[in-house]
Formats: C-alpha cells, structure tokens, sequence
C-alpha cells in the first residue's frame, strides 16, 4: 500500500510539473518577444536553461544520492516554485534570463530524483511495465501543454499561462510532503566534495552497457529535436499543409506514445530489452529517411504513427535497462548523467540541422536524423556486445 501510494503520488507530482511547464514553454518564446527581446536576448533564456541542465544533471543526481531523494525532491519543486512565481511578477529581461537558469538547476535535480523514487516501486519482473506506466504522466502532459496554454492565453493572456504554472507548482509540492515519507531518503554520506561527485560520475560513464545507452539517447534526442524543429517546414512549405493537419502530425508521434506505454512495458518484461531498444531506434531511424519522399497528408501521417509506434517499442525497454543501471552504480548520479546527455543531444541536433539546411538544403536535414539514429543503434549494440560477452540478447534486462 505504501509503495502504491508512493506512485500515485509521484505519477500525479511529475504530470502536474510536465504539464506546468509545458503550458508556459510553448509560448515562453513569444512572451520575451512581446518584452522586446530580440537576437540574443530571445535565445539566452533558452541557452541558459538548457545549459544548467546539462552541466548540472550529473552533479545533482550524485547530490541527491548522497543527502537524500525526498530532500532534493522538496528543494526542487520549491524552487520550481519560486521561479513560477516570479515569472508571475516580473517583466524584467534580465530577471527572466535568470529565472531560466533557476528552471533548469530545479530540473538537473527533479528527474534524477523522481525516477530514482519511482525505481523504489518496483521489482525486477515489472521493471518496465512500472517505468512505462510512469512515463505517461510525462508524454500525456506534455501533449496536453500547448492545448491547455493555447486555450489559457486566449482567455486570460501570459498571466494566466503563469497563474496556471503557479498552481500546478503549489499542487506538487503538497503532494511531494504528503506522499513522499521520509524513510526513502537513504543518503550515503553526509559529505562530499565536488571532486568527489565528479569523479563518481566520471567512473558511471566508464561502464560499457551505461555507455551505449548514453549512445543510443544522445543519437535519438538528436534526432527528435531535427524532426521537431525542421518538420514543420517540411509540412507548411513542401507538402503545402493548412495548420490543423501539420498539428496532427506533429502530435501524432507522442499520441501514440502516450497511449501504448503501459502496453509496450509489459512486452518489455517478457521480452529481451535490448532487442527491443535495437528493433524500435532501427526503424525509426529508417521511417526518417522516407519523411523527405513522403507526398500528402496520408503518407506523412503514417510516417507519424509509425514513428511513435517504434520509438514506444524501445521507450520502456531503455529506461529500464536505465534503472538497472542505476541499481549498480548509484541512481541519482546514473540518471542525472543520462539526462545531461539527453539535453546534450537536444541541443547539438538543431545546430546540426540549421547547418546542414543552409549547405545541403532541408532534405539532408532528415537523411541526417536517420543516419545518426542508426549510428547510435550500432554504438549501443558494439557496448552491449562488450558488457555481455559477445550475446546481445542473452537475458530480458
């Protein structure tokens, strides 16, 4: 009953911060341009808050590790916040630049310690069926965010998109007092040095299995943020799209996704985890390169499904080989490394395409999402081999 409560509670904590910010992220950018910001100005905050989040992701997750989960729980979602509020108040530039940098250290400790939590609820036959029922509290909000944000700037403006934002924030944070108890903090030491933190982090990253997976989801953000930002014009510009239907293609992916996550965690469980992260990144990374030959809506839609479809079949499977990962080298600071990589390979991917439209145009754009897809694939296939003996698919974890 306590572990069920704890999910609950840790499923409701993690939809309610995802849809939050969901809704204020989809229009951040247009509100610093209604502010006057321009050139720079409109692309600090979100350098600033994708940089703390890569940089400090590891160190967080070693933090949390050592002085407890519940603890940096608390101390993020206060902090979260703290930032809804003053976004709220405030329209100072320079105030908001900093507020990004503040969104994105709550970040480096939020997932880290929600998903090392959510490890606690579970057992290794349902490793993945418990993580792919978890996410769903992510993918859903995060499909609902730009609706609900449409909808709310409509009727009240910026200042209900950060009311909003405020509530949700409050909501979390009770939730995280009342159902997070306090023998789930286990810290290791009381004290450590940040030499310390950064040489655990530098001996996670020496293990091969850990090194694939680092490989294969820094291969897939990459691709996820070419297809999110160069898609649209794909859509609008080639096939000639009105706005409803590039919508539903651009939601379809993560509709589909948010529908068989439980589904997808249970094949995870009865099938081998590493054949299916192998199987989904190969198609996937293969449906990319037909996204440039695709004609109509028809065809483009079900390149979208189809997308969703196989990037679910690796979903579950990856993030409990994640977890397993954790449970051998410290959660906190296995997960924060992860998501450092993960922010890594979502910013790299649209510098690579903005590079590679203006040289070779926008179909070299998608040929590259899927051939970094099938690198990443092949790196993670070249680690496991080295971690298992030579045997890809020797056991289901």
């Amino acid at each position: 009953m306590e572990t069920r409560t704890l999910f609950r509670g840790l499923f409701l904590i993690n939809f309610a911060i995802t849809l939050g910010f969901g809704i204020a992220d989809a229009f951040f950018s247009l509100y610093v341009f209604s502010l006057g910001a321009r050139g720079l100005l409109l692309g600090l905050p979100l350098i600033f808050y994708s940089l703390s989040k890569i940089i400090l992701s590891p160190f967080m997750g070693a933090w949390a590790d050592r002085i407890g989960r519940r603890r940096i729980a608390a101390i993020s979602l206060g902090l979260y916040l703290f930032v809804s509020v003053c976004y709220l108040f405030t329209t100072s530039l320079t105030l908001i630049i900093l507020l990004r940098l503040l969104q994105g250290i709550g970040c480096a400790m939020f997932r880290p310690v929600v998903v090392s939590l959510v490890s606690e609820c579970t057992t290794d036959h349902k490793r993945a069926t418990v993580m792919g029922t978890f996410d769903i509290s992510f993918y859903g909000a995060l499909s609902a965010g730009p609706i609900v944000g449409g909808m709310l700037k409509d009727l009240w403006g910026f200042r209900g998109i950060f009311a909003t934002l405020t509530l949700l924030c409050i909501i979390a944070l009770v939730v995280a007092l009342v159902s997070i108890p306090g023998n789930k903090s286990t810290p290791r030491q009381t004290e450590q040095h940040e030499g310390e933190r950064l040489r655990d982090i530098l001996n996670v990253t020496r293990h091969s299995s850990l090194r694939g997976l680092l490989a294969f989801i820094f291969g897939r953000a990459c691709s996820i943020s070419l297809l999110g930002a160069f898609l649209p014009i794909m859509l609008t510009g080639k096939l000639g799209l009105n706005g409803s239907r590039a919508g539903l293609v651009m939601a379809s992916s993560t509709l589909v996704m948010t529908l068989l996550l439980r589904p997808m965690g249970m094949l995870s469980d009865r099938a081998p985890r590493r054949s299916l992260v192998v199987a989904g990144g190969t198609i996937v990374s293969l449906l990319y390169f037909l996204i440039p030959v695709a004609v109509g809506f028809s065809q483009i839609m079900a390149l979208g499904l189809g997308i969703g479809l196989f990037s679910v079949l690796s979903q579950p499977a990856s993030t409990a080989l994640l977890v397993e990962e954790g449970s051998r080298h410290g959660m906190g600071v296995t997960v924060g490394t992860f998501n450092a990589v993960l922010n890594l390979g979502f910013i790299s991917g649209p510098l690579l395409g903005a590079g590679l439209q203006t040289t070779l145009g926008l179909t070299a754009v998608f040929y590259a999402a899927g051939a970094m897809g099938l690198g990443a694939v092949g790196l993670f296939m070249v680690n496991v081999r080295t971690w298992s003996g030579g045997t890809v698919d020797s056991t289901a974890g």
